[in-house]
């Protein structure tokens, strides 16, 4: 089973998606419909400022790119002299000798250097998708959250209700004698902290709503109405989750990185060699008393006597050991999260079913059985407390659950890098 509502299979692609190119897609209206998972989330990636500067840092990575592939640009130089006015008697200046010097890249620096910035790209578009990822798990969590207080208030209007008619039942039965004033005080206090209750789940959910609308960007004056808190459905297994862990935007950003240093050591090998560049140019001067034009071309090359760029090679080859150690640590770190994340949603879904069953079911039944004996006069009071005490700490309990099962889960497709918004694409490793 997906672990989202509406199933998203995986759909091979040959490129990893940009996240901001399908942003730009999303409508930024508000409808005053139902919010839904998916939708906040979208509407959380739309407005993100994270989002934006990860779309700028992939923009530069591809502008450095660019330039990268690129030869170095070629030297003009020109001289002026008053060298021919003196050998003429015109005296004044001109221009004695024009110069262009081209440097020539070799051992395929170049190339180097353009696949290690290229890499950088890729890994720089897997950081804006691991930036939306983290984005959707925030607006999820700011989701959840709003769902589990609207349902607090929901089982704390009932709770004030049911408990008002004990009072008002409480009340009758005191005034004809069937019931003590200490009894009768007994349902006003339980009254009483339903009401607190309701009171102290309006102030929770105002809370959450604050933090959803900042999340999501939305105005105060926009209603949110959202979907009901239910059991979200049987994850995958560990397994099927374990074999597509590689392509998590983490670990995918972490190997082209590491790909990148390690284009880095063969660019630094090849820089090694003595710059060498060609010189043409052309020089206007006297020569046997008449003014002639000459050619020159000639080569330089940079002599290596202080510095032959060992020290540069290492510290890359140092580099893209730091990188591969980092990539290890991170494929640990988010395999072991998978694993723990994975058992605690499992773990809170088992523990839903049987509250459900065991817990939930009962406690209603009590309550409804042991309120018509207590109207009916066949049972204490003390038994009608134990019996809604029950029920109260039963439902409370069932929405606590609900809402840890679903934190879980946002959990779970943020280690396993699943996500809301987007089909999440193959990468070649």
């Amino acid at each position: 089973m997906p672990l989202t509502p509406h199933p998203r299979w995986v759909r091979p692609t040959h490129r990893p998606l940009l996240v901001g190119s399908l942003l730009l897609l999303l409508p930024m209206t508000l409808p005053a419909a139902d919010w839904t998972l998916e939708r906040s989330a979208e509407r959380a990636l739309s407005v993100a400022p994270e989002i934006d500067a990860a779309r700028a840092e992939r923009d530069r990575r591809a502008g450095l790119a660019e330039e990268a592939g690129r030869w170095p640009n070629p030297d003009l130089e020109v001289n002026f002299s008053d060298e021919l006015g003196i050998q003429d008697g015109s005296g004044g200046w001109s221009v004695k000798e024009y110069v262009i010097r081209q440097p020539l890249p070799i051992d395929g620096r170049i190339a180097h250097r353009a696949d290690a910035a290229g890499k950088r790209v890729e890994a720089a578009e897997a950081q804006q998708l691991q930036r939306a990822l983290a984005m959707e798990h925030r607006a999820a969590l700011a989701f959840h959250r709003l769902q589990w207080a609207q349902a607090r208030i929901e089982q704390a209007k009932n709770q004030q209700e049911w408990t008002q008619r004990f009072a008002h039942i409480g009340d009758r039965r005191a005034r004809a004698g069937d019931l003590s004033e200490r009894e009768r005080l007994r349902l006003n206090l339980l009254h009483a902290e339903a009401q607190a209750e309701l009171d102290e789940a309006r102030q929770v959910r105002k809370a959450a709503l604050v933090d959803y609308r900042g999340v999501l960007a939305i105005d105060r004056k926009t209603p949110v109405s959202l979907a009901e808190l239910s059991r979200p459905d049987t994850p995958p297994a560990l397994d099927t989750l374990r074999e597509r862990l590689d392509r998590h935007p983490t670990l995918y950003a972490a190997a082209r990185q590491l790909a990148a240093a390690r284009a880095e050591v063969k660019q630094a090998r090849a820089e090694r060699l003595p710059d060498l560049a060609v010189r043409m140019g052309r020089e206007r001067s006297y020569i046997n008393g008449g003014k002639e034009t000459t050619n020159h071309i000639g080569l330089q090359v940079e002599l290596p006597l202080w510095s032959q760029g060992r020290g540069r090679v290492d510290a890359k080859q140092s580099q893209a050991i730091r990188q591969d150690a980092e990539r290890h640590v991170t494929k640990r770190d988010l395999g072991i999260r998978l694993e723990r994340t994975h058992a605690r949603l499992s773990g809170v879904l088992e523990h839903i079913d049987e509250h459900r069953t065991a817990v939930l079911a009962p406690a209603d039944d009590v309550l409804s059985q042991t309120r018509r004996g207590f109207e009916q006069g066949e049972l204490s009071l003390t038994e009608l407390i134990d019996a809604a005490q029950a029920n109260i700490r039963g439902s409370r309990r069932y929405i606590d659950l609900l809402l840890e099962a679903r934190e879980h889960e946002s959990d779970l497709r943020l280690a396993a890098g699943l996500m809301l918004t987007t089909d999440y694409p193959e990468q070649d490793r």
